[in-house]
Order: C-alpha cells, then sequence, then structure tokens
C-alpha cells in the first residue's frame, strides 16, 4: 500500500458510510435510543436510552445490560457488580438498569459513560459466568478421567508449552503407555471456545502433538462454533466413558 496521503472520493464514501453505521439512533415512543460501537458478549450492541425531563436528560442503559446477566443466570449479581464498576466513574444504578442524569453541555460524556459501565457489567459477569461453569465442568471430566485410567495416569490443571512457546493450562493430561492425550472442558461461552481453539491448534503444531480432546456438554450448544475446535475431537457430557477412553487410544 502507498504510503501517500490520498483517500479518492470514492474511499472518503465508503468511509463516512462506515462511520455513519457505527452509530445509529432512533425515536422509540419519545425517547431516542442510541447504537454504539460497543459490543455485549453475545454480540449485540451497547444502546443507551435518552430522555428529556427536568430541565436536562437521563441517559440509561435500558436495562439491557441487565437482560444479558439475566441470560447467563447472572441476574443476583447484577446491582452489586454494576456499582463496583459504576461508582468511581460517577454512573448510578437502579434495581434493573446503569443511568445518569445530565444537563445539555454533559450529554456527551453521559452518553460514553453509560455506555462503558454498561458494557463493563456484562464483561464482568460473563467472565465470572464462563469461569464458574468451565470449573464445574473441569470438575466432572476430571472425575470421570480418573475413574476411567486411574489416579496415577491423570495430571489435572497441567501447563503445555505449544509450538509458539505459549504456555496453556489445559484441564487434564492422560498418559497411558507412553502416549498423551490433553482433554479440554469447554463450556458455549464463546471465551472458553476461543481459547480451546487457539490452545489445540498450538498444540497440534508440535513435532510430537498429543490427541487432543473437547469435552463439551453438547454438540448442539455450540452450533457451527464447534468447528473452532478443530483439530480436536469432541466428546459430549452425555457420551459415555467408553467415548473418553477411545478419545484418548
Amino acid at each position: 500500500m502507498s504510503s501517500a496521503a490520498f483517500i479518492s472520493p470514492d474511499a472518503e464514501r465508503v468511509i463516512d458510510d462506515t462511520v455513519k453505521d457505527l452509530v445509529r439512533s432512533r425515536r422509540v415512543r419519545g425517547a431516542i435510543f442510541v447504537n454504539l460501537p460497543l459490543i455485549y458478549a453475545d454480540g449485540s450492541f451497547v444502546t443507551v436510552r435518552i430522555d428529556q425531563g427536568g430541565g436536562g436528560f437521563r441517559v440509561s442503559d435500558a436495562g439491557f445490560a441487565f437482560r444479558e446477566a439475566d441470560d447467563i443466570g447472572m441476574s443476583r449479581s447484577f446491582r452489586r457488580t454494576a456499582n463496583r464498576i459504576a461508582t468511581p466513574r460517577g454512573v448510578e444504578v437502579g434495581d434493573a438498569f446503569i443511568f445518569r442524569d445530565a444537563r445539555a453541555q454533559e450529554l456527551e460524556r453521559a452518553i460514553c459513560d453509560v455506555a462503558e459501565v454498561s458494557w463493563r457489567v456484562v464483561d464482568a459477569l460473563s467472565e465470572r459466568a464462563f469461569e464458574e461453569e468451565d470449573v464445574g465442568l473441569s470438575d466432572e471430566l476430571n472425575s470421570r478421567l480418573r475413574a476411567i485410567f486411574g489416579e496415577e495416569k491423570v495430571e489435572t490443571g497441567v501447563d503445555l508449552i505449544g509450538a509458539s512457546t505459549t504456555p496453556w493450562t489445559m484441564t487434564a493430561l492422560v498418559t497411558v503407555d507412553g502416549s498423551q492425550a490433553v482433554f479440554q472442558a469447554v463450556s458455549d461461552n464463546a471465551n472458553s471456545i476461543n481459547r480451546a481453539s487457539t490452545a489445540f491448534r498450538d498444540l497440534s503444531t508440535l513435532a510430537k502433538p498429543p490427541r487432543l480432546i473437547a469435552f463439551v456438554r453438547s454438540k448442539e450448544s455450540l452450533g457451527s462454533r464447534i468447528s473452532l475446535l478443530v483439530p480436536g475431537r469432541v466428546v459430549e457430557e452425555m457420551q459415555g466413558n467408553e467415548f473418553l477412553a477411545r478419545a484418548a487410544a
């Protein structure tokens, strides 16, 4: 690409259209909803609601962060987590929404702060839900592997070095007759899937790669994302111990 500082008219139109798409607003029953270029864990855009009243504006996240928390079973932790994140930023928390009251000259800052807090709350709760789900799945997997192979052949929470020299903490390493199989508990959380995908690809390029097995609640819950676990083999929770033994063989 040339280093010359020149943008053609056609390219400028593309850039303008792209920038306009980053922030969108719409009126809904007297309020203005603004979509911002921040993305919640489920892939939806962070949206704030602006209402006029009392000589100024109220900017809120319209309860979207709470709904995201409820969808992942973390609604009971919403208010405590939201207060921890919102208070230092001068943002307030209601029973199920995040908000700030602002005068006209403060409106831009209020929109940015409410959107950021809403995003950070969902991110924190999603990370906690992901960790709790992965811990539960890991405990079940380790228990089953010990029952199949014996305590002495199963090493849990092991750090393995991939071809990139990056260390990966994997759920379990099973060693049988000199052959190694790596098992990773993978929930349907995007963070869990992406981490396992990256680790599997790195470990698979070793000179002598171990067998790679993903242990999941169900393939259906992963949908098309199951392809990200290639080159690993996928075993479902409902499948019997013989499937885990066969995957490691």
